[in-house]
């Protein structure tokens, strides 16, 4: 099956709630994972109604290079964020929500904050999806993020990639409306990749 990545938009004022701590932040990011851990899918929602569920997309396998068309850079691991901020937090970058604040990228949750998800916003209303994904397309070939090639054949016999089959594309105006959806509400967004 591969990687996947989920991204999950919620309230900020019930995620602040819970990152208001009288412990500190590392409490508060514990009773946030505790919480985010125990949604049940079937509902969307926490039964306590201390965490409402307001929607979830997924980036199939495309989140690597989205990454990477976003950053100009490609990953070098999965223990570090590539990029700046804010390109670096569409995807990959955002707070850990774990015990020790770091780790691998994979299967470890990252927030962002609601100022944070309008500064993702503002940043991505700024691009040219078809010019960045045109003057990019050598470069990804180059670095191949994961999953990038095999997405169906021509009739010559050859493999398209994400950008030839429109997968990248497709998954950039996804993730962006995803994130005008989220910045208009003062939403905080929690992004996992398993």
């Amino acid at each position: 099956m591969g990687y996947w990545m989920w991204l999950t938009r919620y309230d900020g004022a019930e995620v602040a709630a819970l990152l208001d701590h009288p412990h500190g932040l590392h409490a508060g990011f514990g009773r946030l994972r505790n919480i985010w851990d125990d949604l049940p899918v079937d509902l969307g929602y926490d039964p306590s109604g201390s965490l409402g569920k307001l929607e979830e997309i997924d980036t199939h396998r495309a989140w690597d290079a989205l990454h990477v068309l976003l950053t100009g850079l490609p990953n070098e691991d999965y223990e570090h964020t590539s990029g700046d901020p804010p390109a670096c937090d569409v995807v990959m970058g955002g707070m850990v929500m774990n015990t020790t604040g770091e780790g691998s990228l994979l299967r470890v949750p990252r927030l962002l904050r609601p100022g944070q998800v309008r500064a993702v916003d503002a940043f991505l209303r700024d691009l040219d999806r078809d010019a960045l994904i045109r003057d990019r397309h050598a470069f990804l070939k180059e670095a191949q993020p994961y999953s990038f090639e095999g997405w169906g054949r021509l009739q010559s016999g050859e493999a398209w990639d994400m950008v030839e089959h429109g997968v990248l594309a497709n998954t950039f105006d996804t993730v962006r409306a995803f994130y005008s959806r989220a910045a208009t509400a003062g939403n905080a967004v929690i992004k996992e990749i398993s």
